[in-house]
């Protein structure tokens, strides 16, 4: 019975199969027809993430902060050009060279024995080498230090051979052949241009002036500018009495003509300066209980103390938090200044000069030292004027490159200062 109901059932479904069949036929003949009907429509695609190539991704630039450039008003009394000269900001620094190397790291460790040394300016590794009595190769230092580049950078920490940095020679440029002591008339060949960066000390003007064809020297511009003289500007009138006019001098780029002398260059500078440093602005250094020359004197030091203006109120801090309390500055920039001679004006400070004794010595000496030790630029003057308010009384470059590092307690310091 089952058997019959089986063989009556199967003709059945072969039909219904038939009929589904052509069904799905007709439905795909619909379907290819309407696609036809609509070519701009376009096909359903699979979401998906995208896969992004190095070689084909740009990345973004980075945000970049501009320095503040000071737009100076040339004096009425006064006839000359120039272009503003600020600190560098790098990196970090004001480079020795261009650029930095990478930071010691635990990938190359130095040889055992040698000992952390911080660039100071006119460092180069080749003066290492003999420095260390040509034990070594600029090759080996740079593996030591995990360097890719033989560029070095200001407060860079290396490591070296004992000895290495201070017995290394002077790569500062040796004077030009004309005398500081030679003094004018002279045959000009003008129009000159003479350009002071920030941080220079007059001697390095004058030098600058000997090496090129003005009329006047750089005997006739010390002269102009050193203790006695005078200048018809309130501000530097106002000095105290057998100081030079270091710290006034400002630096830029100044256009000279076969005409101007020792004393229309010196006004050149000092118009910039007012133009630069307002009265008020000489004024509000008395909030932070100094002097305008005091600030002065700060911002001389907080100019080759640090080489980027971000951080020029934060060094500035600490020189004032030192000062107000009565302790030693302890900078190395008045020392130099003290020690500083043709052919080498910052020198490098050692264990074995340290000591010298200086009313610039501010390792041994309490307070400010007695003058300006170079002339500060507009962002250094700024920051003496308008300090950051901190706890600080330490700073250092970071080990790792990224910048200074402040420190409110000397253990702080140790911590910041220990690059190992």
């Amino acid at each position: 019975m089952s058997q019959t109901k089986t063989s009556h059932l199967r003709p059945g479904l072969l039909l219904v199969g038939g009929v589904l069949a052509w069904i799905g036929i007709l439905f795909t003949i619909l379907m290819v027809a309407e696609n036809a009907s609509a070519p701009d429509q376009p096909p359903t695609q699979i979401a998906h993430q995208p896969t992004l190539s190095a070689s084909t991704v740009t990345p973004a630039p980075p945000t970049v902060t501009p320095s503040p450039t000071p737009t100076i008003t040339p004096s009425a009394t006064a006839t000359f050009t120039f272009t503003q000269t600020l600190p560098s900001t790098g990196t970090a620094s004001t480079p020795t060279t261009e650029t930095a190397s990478t930071p010691q790291s635990a990938a190359c460790p130095p040889p055992q024995g040698w000992e952390a040394y911080r660039v100071q300016q006119g460092d180069t590794l080749f003066a290492f080498v003999l420095g260390a009595d040509n034990t070594v190769t600029v090759e080996e230092i740079m593996a030591a230090n995990c360097l890719n580049s033989r560029m070095l950078q200001l407060d860079q920490v290396l490591y070296l051979l004992p000895g290495a940095a201070e017995n290394a020679p002077s790569s500062d440029p040796a004077p030009g052949a004309a005398s500081l002591g030679a003094t004018g008339p002279r045959t000009p060949n003008c129009p000159c241009t003479i350009s002071v960066p920030a941080g220079w000390r007059r001697e390095q003007i004058a030098e600058a002036i000997n090496a090129s064809q003005t009329a006047f020297t750089g005997a006739d511009y010390l002269n102009v500018t050193g203790p006695g003289a005078s200048a018809p500007f309130d501000f530097v009138m106002n000095r105290p009495a057998g100081t030079s006019m270091e710290g006034f001098l400002f630096p830029s780029t100044y256009t000279i003509q076969n005409d101007t002398t020792a004393e229309g260059f010196r006004d050149m500078q000092l118009a910039a300066f007012a133009a630069n440093v307002s009265p008020q602005m000489q004024a509000d250094a008395a909030a932070q209980g100094v002097t305008f020359y005091q600030a002065l004197i700060i911002a001389s030091i907080v100019q080759r103390e640090s080489h980027a203006p971000e951080t020029q109120k934060l060094v500035a801090s600490v020189y004032y938090n030192r000062f107000r309390d009565g302790n030693r500055l302890a900078s190395t920039i008045p020392v130099q200044y003290a020690l500083g001679g043709p052919g080498n004006w910052w020198p490098r400070i050692t264990n074995s000069n340290v000591e010298v004794e200086s009313p610039y010595n501010t390792y041994t000496k309490a307070g400010l030292p007695p003058t300006p030790v170079d002339n500060p630029g507009p962002t250094a003057i700024f920051a003496a004027v308008y300090p950051a308010q901190t706890n600080y009384y330490y700073h250092t470059a970071a080990c790792d490159g990224s910048g200074e590092a402040f420190a409110e307690t000397y253990e702080e310091h140790l911590a910041n200062a220990n690059c190992d």
